[in-house]
């Protein structure tokens, strides 16, 4: 009678999530994950996800679809890596799913805070790598199984107030550093981690240490930590040219009419990047079938249209739309990007050159 209610659950989970292949050997083990999942009956997801569609969607689909509830834990990936390494040095883990960026490969990895993902991957359609961009799944880690990268697209292009600049002045990304922007440049602060980090980053690999120091010391760049601020600052003219800018707070400014522009420089096309789409697992964590459920769906199907509508992201997923995403943030056809993501540009390249930023931009 117990077996007979499993495989009737396993059998509607089947449904709600979608067909999938008659793959051996999954779905016992995804029958028994969920049936103890419903009986933690709770998940804890530490996220840098924050908006309020997010939230009630995750939470929504969790219960409805599996009887799980979860609770959402928003911060900066700083915030919940602090979070979880004061947790993992007391033996007491309180999150069990992180959906960050890479920031944990240099924190919590090192510190054997995290679990392997990959033996959570139950579902077919998840580990079936035809599903995915390049036939495979991404990990950003040595091992191949701690850090899985569900998302990826396009970052480090230049935003413009678009009625103050024409984006044939800016063609080349050495065009910044014509004198009339001096003083017209903002970006998002190039000292801490993220997007404006990441640009500084690039430019610096790109075209090198004088050209940085040129851009942003020499135009006397304005700094910030708030990405709405930046929009703003761009669209009212404050500003005429915006560095280390991500999709979700300029889309809706764009959509309103406001003059945001958006330019990918012939010499500076950008690099790609997962934004906050890698999926850990912490050690130890406290509802451990809850969060192999809550992997599984975010990194279906279902859960990526779900993650990529919200964050406009594009997911890895090649069976997921990009429809309604902004086609700035889509790697081109022919066009070579450098991966922010890899393991070794973000864990030895980049930190080598943060230090040099230090040192070029000051504290």
């Amino acid at each position: 009678m117990i077996r007979a209610k499993l495989l009737l659950v396993g059998s509607l989970v089947l449904i709600l999530l979608g067909p999938v292949p008659a793959w051996s050997g999954w779905q016992e083990d995804w029958n028994q994950a969920l049936a103890k999942a419903r009986s933690e009956g709770s998940v804890v997801l530490g996220t840098t996800q924050s908006s309020p569609a997010f939230r009630e969607k995750i939470s929504k689909v969790l219960m409805d679809r599996f009887g799980i509830r979860v609770e959402v834990r928003s911060g900066r990936p700083s915030d919940l890596a602090a979070i979880a390494t004061r947790e993992c040095a007391s033996g007491q883990p309180s999150m069990d799913v992180i959906l960050s960026g890479m920031s944990e490969v240099l924190s919590l990895y090192p510190k054997g805070c995290l679990a392997p993902v990959k033996q959570t991957l139950l579902l077919p359609e998840v580990t079936d790598t035809k599903n995915w961009k390049d036939g495979q799944l991404k990990w950003n880690d040595p091992d191949r199984q701690y850090f899985f990268q569900t998302t990826e697209y396009v970052e480090g292009w230049t935003t413009i107030n678009s009625q103050r600049v024409n984006p044939k002045d800016l063609d080349t990304a050495r065009e910044l550093l014509s004198e009339r922007f001096k003083g017209k440049i903002a970006s998002f602060d190039p000292r801490r981690g993220g997007p404006g980090q990441a640009t500084a980053t690039f430019l610096f690999v790109a075209f090198g240490d004088e050209f940085v120091r040129a851009l942003y010391s020499g135009q006397k760049v304005a700094y910030t930590t708030n990405y709405r601020q930046l929009a703003d600052w761009i669209a009212r003219g404050t500003y005429l040219i915006g560095l280390g800018q991500v999709t979700t707070p300029i889309e809706p400014l764009r959509k309103e009419g406001l003059p945001i522009g958006v330019v990918a420089h012939r010499d500076f096309p950008g690099f790609l990047s997962g934004g906050g789409g890698v999926l850990k697992l912490v050690k130890q964590a406290p509802h451990p079938n809850a969060a192999v459920v809550l992997i599984n769906w975010l990194a279906s199907q279902d859960g990526q249209e779900f993650f990529s509508q919200t964050s406009l992201w594009a997911s890895r997923r090649i069976d997921v739309t990009t429809k309604g995403l902004p086609g700035y943030s889509l790697p081109k056809a022919g066009v070579k990007y450098l991966d922010n993501y890899d393991y070794d540009f973000y864990a030895k390249k980049r930190a080598q050159v943060g230090k040099k930023l230090k040192n070029l931009l000051g504290q």
